[in-house]
């Protein structure tokens, strides 16, 4: 009986085989990374670079990379296998490490490697490799050493620049950290510093445990700063000068542990400031490398109804400083606030796709979709760069809001001809005298009452007219200086209710500018803090307690660090709303 059954039930798994074969999806496409352990090195001093292949077909082994300037040599080679997808299928992992020692300084870039997979090429994306100068092999040979990484050392204001903090410490020591750095100084902003990142590193034939602190540093105002110095405290213990002693389990024996203090030297940089020249109107202070692009949903409304807008700005840069962008031509349209989100992809808050969302609506007949606005400073080509979005078709449908279709005129009759009527005879003495026929006409009113009237009151509709429009404008203007009223309202409100010291300062600032503007009879004012100040009658005191304002949301605005870290106290916010009092009542120079 067995034996039947066990031919059957092969039979029936044979055949669900064959029905479930077809199904199988078409095998999917290999997938390649290839990263550095770290994007900055000092000259001699080794690092890592990976790739990772995962694909259903046989992997084979790439070729070295050939770059002048570093050496490659392949130390590693290991391979694994995963269980993924609907259909479980399996999938091999393969991961080739290379040590990469650079022989000189400069910007290296590592090309596209390709990788044989399965009877195809899959390639890497290329990456670079910044190379500083050689300070680590100076070092070379000591326990323990720290430096600050920077790879550049001319920055523009608001500029984001990548910075590591560097300990080296000597793999054949056992070390302990008291507390982790801190960099403190001042006309730039830090992030906070995270977990350090841990490999091992060789230089001049002996090995290092490197931590890597990652940061990045956005200079504030212009000028030479110095970064640094930054002291490290250890507790180390040493192997024993005894070589032949071992300890428990035939261990080195190492010595007592005792305190050591390690100190990354300050680096040097120079600040420029953004060029006035060529700065683009809706420059918002957004510094960096970034591409534009909007998009709206439907192509076809009618006036007065919205069209979705998704406004896309990814790159790299200070995106704290990335507001709104303004629609390039906006007669025609309604604006709206938009919903901000911004992914950073890990990136420090450095790198990523800023996205705003909003609702346009037209108020007249378009055939293209609202165009927008986005401009940014370059530091690299050390210019202004204005992108504007494409102008997609768009078919707006009815009569403008603003039209107003006039009455029709009412048809007016002909009047009939009047007949002067006959006077009545007399039967006095006049009769007696001669016939001298009918009175001359001119000798009557040159024009009939309807005309005359109508000539004496004709000023009065364009006099109302007049009155009218001075009305309106006199509205506007009180509208506008009501809403700027309320602004500074809400931002004096902000001052006294922010949690934070960048909320703080930056609506001071905004409420004492607003204050300027509405003595100014609603002409803006000079941005500029040394313009704003000089235009007051101020005592030395209270004139530097207010650039001090200035000065600290200028660098709080340009930091790339989240601003909830830095909460302010009832007294100083005091001190704040006492400054904007002292602004607002100082006679004007």
């Amino acid at each position: 009986m067995t034996r039947r059954i066990f031919p059957r039930i092969r039979i029936h798994l044979a055949a669900l085989l064959a029905l479930l074969l077809p199904l199988r999806a078409a095998p999917a496409e290999p997938t390649v990374r290839g990263s550095l352990s770290t994007t900055t090195a000092g000259v001699g001093e080794a690092v890592e670079f990976e790739i990772q292949v995962t694909a259903e077909g046989r992997v084979s082994r790439p070729e070295n990379p050939l770059v002048d300037g570093l050496e490659f040599s392949l130390t590693g080679d290991r391979s694994s296998m995963s269980i993924g997808g609907v259909n479980a299928d399996f999938k091999a992992v393969r991961i080739f490490t290379y040590t990469v020692v650079p022989k000189r300084e400069g910007k290296f870039t590592i090309p596209a490697v390709e990788i044989p997979v399965g009877g195809k090429v899959a390639k890497t994306l290329p990456v670079t490799l910044t190379v500083t100068p050689g300070e680590t092999v100076k070092e070379a040979g000591d326990l323990a050493f720290a430096k600050i990484s920077l790879p550049k050392r001319s920055l523009y204001i608001g500029e984001v620049a990548p910075l590591e903090i560097r300990l080296y410490l000597s793999a054949e020591a056992r070390w302990d950290l008291r507390s982790s750095p801190a960099l403190n100084g001042d006309g730039f902003s830090i992030q906070p510093l995270g977990k350090p990142a841990q490999r091992d590193v060789e230089l001049a034939g002996k090995r290092y445990i490197l931590l890597s602190y990652s940061t990045v540093l956005t200079p504030a105002k212009a000028g030479k700063l110095s970064v640094g110095p930054v002291p490290v405290n250890l507790v180390v213990s040493k192997p024993s000068r005894n070589r032949q002693r071992l300890g428990p389990f035939g261990m080195l024996a190492m010595e007592p542990a005792q305190d050591m203090s390690v100190i990354a030297p300050e680096l040097e940089i120079q600040v420029k400031p953004l060029p006035v020249e060529g700065r683009p109107d809706g420059f918002s202070g957004a510094v960096g490398k970034f591409e534009f692009a909007a998009t709206g949903t439907p192509d076809r409304v009618k006036i007065g109804e919205p069209v979705s807008m998704k406004l896309t700005i990814k790159g790299s840069g200070n995106f704290d400083r990335i507001g709104q962008p303004p629609l390039a031509e906006p007669e025609g349209w309604t604006t709206y606030s938009a919903k901000q989100t911004f992914d950073d992809g890990g990136n420090a808050g450095t790198e990523g796709v800023k996205t705003f969302e909003l609702p346009v609506t037209p108020t007249a007949k378009k055939t293209t979709m609202p165009v927008f606005v986005f401009s940014f400073f370059d530091p690299e080509a050390a210019k202004y760069v204005t992108l504007k979005s494409a102008a997609a078709p768009l078919n707006v449908e009815g009569e403008p809001l603003a039209a107003v279709r006039p009455a029709p005129a009412e048809a007016t009759r002909p009047e009939p001809p009047k007949t002067e009527p006959k006077p009545p005879a007399v039967q006095d003495i006049l009769a007696n005298l001669p016939d001298i026929g009918v009175a001359s006409t001119a000798f009557g009113p040159p024009l009939s009452l309807a005309v005359f009237f109508s000539m004496m009151f004709a000023p009065v509709p364009a006099l109302f007219a007049l009155l009218a429009w001075r009305r309106r404008r006199s509205d506007g203007t009180a509208a506008r200086i009501a809403a700027w009223r309320r602004e500074r309202a809400g931002l004096l409100s902000q001052v006294k209710g922010a949690s934070n010291r960048a909320e703080v300062l930056d609506a001071a600032v905004k409420a004492m500018r607003l204050h300027a503007q509405l003595e100014n009879g609603g002409a803006q004012p000079d941005d500029d803090a040394d313009a704003m100040l000089g235009s007051r009658k101020l005592d030395a005191e209270t004139a530097k307690a207010l650039r001090e304002i200035f000065d600290a949301r200028a660098e709080l605005l340009y930091a790339g660090a989240a601003r909830e870290s830095d909460p302010i106290g009832s007294r100083e916010r005091d001190r704040v709303m006492e400054l904007i009092a002292d602004f607002e009542k100082s006679p004007r120079r």
